[in-house]
């Protein structure tokens, strides 16, 4: 016998229930076949035409990861098969209302929809909108590039499976929404850390066109991205630690043997770089072969989008040292070659930095460098490119933590933008106790704005104007006041712009060529 909410969609039938703020919840549903047998490292499959019941009434397994006690959903249950979606609605009965869906972080190598802090519960009982939160690939199993190793013709998207996952989650919101009471036709896609990443690269897909309307970009540039001789390698090493001659004996282990090689032996010869090795390969099929000369060139132009980033980002990482001090420029150097297609000269561009801001302990200067370098001038950037196209609005988050040398570190506004904030895992590990409740109201509210209308004003921030390059404005957020300040960066951003300027604009190949 069926009970709570029922949502007919081509793919089944889906039995909801009810949430804490006495909303609907659909949790766990699967918009792909299960990537597993043969369709590992492969595309994504749509789901069978079908009449089933499904209750969704509990949340998908996480996707293949190594266990990562700052991330929640890496300490769930895990599988393969974990190509599911949540949705989250105070009232389905009214119809259009706006559709919201986040890709969460993680690295591109682990993360998911489960974790607490992406509850859509509260985030759905405050407005009239729809609420979504999606799995997808990562790691080995969703970003590991396996098309030079022996056999891997046949294996030619694996660099970038977690993106086309993204893609088909999108297009069965596109299809099913209109159910749950959202409207297909004004979805606007958010993410944070790797899922900014995610969202800055799927509106410049041809794939990804006509499925969703606007973007929101928190801490994550377009720059987070991998050219296939960089990345190729790294595959080809996992390959031979793994002792077998080809894709397709690889293909055949169980599951179990590819996660102890890779969140073993694997994980620990590459600890300073892993975090990018598993961002999407760029080489002109999905994606650009230069991501950033096709935003410049006008690959994103039917999205309006609004791009921020946090006052102290790489101060996260030191929650993964026991060292920061030491292990902090390892790990970002380690990472560095995959920035802009492994060509910064990280080095050059550090030594002009520090000359500039003598001031202070090195240690501080270079965690302002890597905060520059690595997340403000790409996002700048990204913002000016859109500006001769579309609107687009540029914040910058800063409240500071009460955990003492964490700062306005990456991530901490997101227990503000789902109103997670009394969430007892990473929301209070990245704010500390009795963070404002009027701040999460406030984000929430801009964030949702934006995805009505294309505009994020809320009661403290009415006149949020669009940034221009004649009007460089950004929006500074924290507890106290948000106020529009006129191109505060320039004098970093013309210190740190060459390396963007060489490695990303300047080459031959155009996203008009590509497209034709």
């Amino acid at each position: 016998m069926m009970s709570g909410f029922e949502k007919r969609t081509p793919y089944g039938i889906y039995v909801g229930m009810e949430t804490k703020t006495r909303g609907e919840a659909y949790l766990g549903i699967p918009f792909a076949k299960p990537p597993v047998g043969k369709l590992r490292w492969k595309p994504p499959v749509e789901p069978e035409k079908s009449d089933k019941i499904f209750n969704a009434d509990h949340l998908g397994y996480s996707a293949m990861q190594k266990k990562d006690p700052v991330m929640a959903a890496s300490l769930r249950k895990q599988s393969e098969d974990c190509l599911t979606l949540n949705i989250w609605v105070q009232d389905s009965s009214k119809k259009n209302q706006p559709v919201m869906v986040y890709i969460h972080g993680g690295a591109y190598l682990e993360g998911g929809s489960s974790d607490p802090l992406y509850d859509g519960a509260i985030f759905a009982s405050r407005h009239d909108v729809v609420f979504i939160s999606i799995n997808y690939r990562v790691n080995i199993f969703g970003f590991m590039n396996f098309s030079t190793c022996p056999g891997g013709q046949d294996y030619k998207e694996s660099g970038y499976l977690g993106s086309l996952d993204q893609i088909q989650a999108l297009k069965w919101v596109k299809t099913c929404i209109a159910e749950f009471g959202g409207d297909p036709d004004n979805i606007t896609v958010f993410g944070e850390s790797c899922g900014s990443g995610s969202v800055a690269l799927l509106s410049t897909a041809k794939q990804a066109r006509g499925i969703f309307n606007k973007c929101i970009c928190e801490s994550g540039p377009l720059q987070l991205y991998n050219a296939p001789e960089v990345v190729t390698p790294y595959a080809e090493k996992f390959m031979q630690m793994a002792g077998y001659k080809n894709m397709a004996e690889l293909a055949a282990r169980p599951t179990q043997e590819l996660y102890d090689l890779y969140t073993g032996p694997y994980f620990e010869k590459h600890k300073y770089e892993i975090s990018l090795i598993f961002a999407p390969t760029c080489d002109g099929t999905l994606f650009a072969r230069k991501p950033m000369k096709a935003f410049k060139e006008g690959a994103a132009k039917d999205y309006k989008i609004m791009i921020g980033t946090n006052g102290d980002e790489f101060q996260y990482w030191s929650l993964y040292f026991e060292d920061p001090a030491k292990e902090m420029p390892m790990f970002w150097h380690g990472n560095s070659v995959f920035h802009f297609d492994g060509l910064l000269d990280d080095a050059k561009y550090e030594k002009s930095y520090m000359a500039a801001h003598p001031g202070g302990d090195r240690v501080s200067r270079y965690f302002a460098y890597a905060n520059e370098i690595g997340f403000n001038v790409g996002s700048e950037l990204m913002v000016e490119y859109q500006s001769a196209y579309n609107d687009v609005y540029l914040y910058r988050f800063d409240y500071k933590s009460k955990i003492p040398g964490m700062g306005s570190c990456h991530a901490i506004e997101l227990p503000f933008v789902m109103h997670n904030i009394d969430d007892p895992g990473l929301a209070k590990g990245l704010t500390g106790e009795r963070p404002p409740e009027h701040l999460a109201d406030e984000m929430g509210d801009a964030w949702v704005a934006f995805a009505q209308n294309g505009r994020p004003a809320n009661k403290v921030a009415p006149l949020w104007e669009r940034h221009t390059t004649e009007r460089r404005e950004v929006m500074h957020m924290d507890e106290k006041a948000w106020v529009l300040e006129d191109d505060p960066y320039e004098v970093d951003r013309e210190i740190l712009r060459p390396a963007f300027n060489e490695c990303l604009v300047d080459f031959d190949e155009s996203y008009a060529e590509m497209a034709d």
